[in-house]
């Protein structure tokens, strides 16, 4: 048997396991089978104030090609207008609507997480569309190489072509990426608006305690994932995005660019890894934000997100840095420049 067949003989066989399983116990208990099955997979969708698009985002995950059961659930973070109005009027048994106070994007995700049924986790942004086989793909890639931890795709723009922006790094020839830590400090963020899968235990441990990163959160979830183990990448527009002018990074660059530096920080920290490749990465890494966040945090009066900055810059910065300082602290200070 082919690898591709025996990946799709496997889910196959999850999905009629779980299906046998529900008849079996109507059948004790001489009730109607419910159509609302164990799922394997979740995917939760952070929204606030997000009536004009939702529906779009929920609509592409129940029309997915997938092979196993999965259900969506959608985090009303606190939303003012009619989000939850939204949500509620589209009836699918796969559909979740869990409500809480507005506490931000990393809280409404592991919030999600928290209350997922499924053993693999996915997300979607409020705002972007996934590709009919976004499921299916991830969670395949996943089945077919279980020493992964995660698993993530190429991120399309709205009309269909390739975020140009989304620097891939190198994979061996079955796409396997081993070292995902020093891959992301050289690359940033390449799983962009979290277009990935999971398996729930190790995205539970990834998001213990990180109700406090306002921004940069994919960044962190992903350095978090990568002190557990390699990824594996599927070569495939899963989801399109949908950039808009009320998202984190255009209303609070200064946080995107501050908790970039900081959770890159904490993440090497954490791997204790002591090697050259790791610290070079680190090292150029912060080079790159810090001098920018350190000039936006003052401009923004965030003293505390300022200093904690320029310890890092400190540490790991040289002395050359002092021109993009002073650079920063013009263009963003003095001239008061966005």
């Amino acid at each position: 048997m082919t690898k591709s067949g025996f990946v799709a003989a496997l889910v196959s066989q999850k999905a009629f396991t779980y299906c046998r399983a529900q008849e079996a116990c109507a059948s004790i208990k001489g009730t109607q089978v419910s159509t609302s099955i164990q799922p394997v997979i979740s995917v939760v969708i952070p929204a606030y104030n997000r009536e004009d698009v939702i529906e779009r985002a929920i609509q592409s995950l129940l029309a997915q090609q997938c092979d196993v059961p999965f259900e969506v659930v959608v985090v009303n973070d606190g939303s003012t207008d009619h989000t939850a109005e939204v949500v509620r009027d589209i009836t699918d048994p796969k559909l979740r609507l869990v409500n809480q106070e507005n506490q931000g994007a990393s809280a409404a995700r592991i919030h999600g997480v928290t209350v997922s049924r499924g053993d693999y986790i996915a997300f979607l942004d409020s705002d972007d569309v996934a590709e009919p086989h976004y499921l299916q793909c991830l969670f395949e890639a996943l089945v077919a190489h279980p020493e992964c931890v995660m698993a993530y795709a190429k991120v399309g723009e709205m009309d269909g072509s390739w975020h140009q922006e989304q620097a891939l790094p190198d994979t061996d020839p079955d796409g396997v990426l081993a070292d995902p830590l020093t891959a992301l400090l050289q690359n940033g963020c390449f799983t962009i608006s979290m277009n990935l899968m999971a398996t729930k235990a190790a995205a539970k441990e990834a998001m213990q305690g990180r109700q406090h990163v306002l921004a940069s959160n994919d960044f962190d979830f992903c350095l978090r994932m990568a002190l557990q183990g390699p990824y594996v990448y599927v070569d495939r527009i899963t989801i399109r995005i949908d950039r808009r002018d009320d998202g984190i990074g255009k209303r609070f660059g200064y946080r995107q660019v501050s908790f970039a530096v900081l959770v890159a920080s904490e993440a090497v920290k954490l791997s204790l890894r002591k090697d050259e490749a790791v610290k070079r990465a680190l090292t150029s890494r912060i080079r790159l934000l810090w001098p920018t966040a350190f000039g936006q945090c003052l401009a923004h009066k965030q003293w505390g997100f300022a200093w904690k900055v320029l310890m890092q810059g400190l540490k790991w910065g040289t002395l050359s840095d002092a021109k993009q300082v002073y650079w920063a602290v013009d263009h963003y200070v003095i001239k008061k420049q966005p």
